[in-house]
């Protein structure tokens, strides 16, 4: 396996899924993995902060940049590492509070998944 897949698949594993844009850029160009493995290693390991809580910063991130895919890839990925409903409640009740109504809605997709 070419080592760029080695890490699609190690961050799919981890997730449970490969975001698009991932997959989308490395058919674009597969060195630009190499990124992605940085990304991965920072946010999706357990450190100070717990993996999961690091996803909750990303999915903030994401709602402060009207960001709905960015939201809702981190949220399953926080799932993925174990958060519960009840604090990415409380998380998207904070994004709400520091980010008003337009963070809210890039949380959209991300608040129907979790009504399912």
């Amino acid at each position: 396996m070419v080592e760029h897949e080695k890490v699609v698949k190690s961050i799919e594993k981890k997730m449970g899924f490969a975001p698009n844009i991932m997959k989308l850029v490395k058919e674009l160009d597969p060195k630009s993995v190499e990124f992605y493995e940085f990304c991965d290693k920072v946010i999706q390991e357990d450190g100070a902060l717990p993996a999961k809580f690091k996803l909750m910063l990303v999915m903030a991130m994401g709602a402060q940049r009207h960001c709905k895919e960015c939201v809702s890839s981190a949220m399953k990925g926080a799932m993925k590492h174990g958060a519960k409903k009840e604090e990415l409640i409380e998380a998207i009740r904070v994004i709400f509070v520091a980010g008003g109504a337009q963070a809210v809605a890039a949380c959209r997709e991300a608040i129907e998944e979790l009504m399912k």
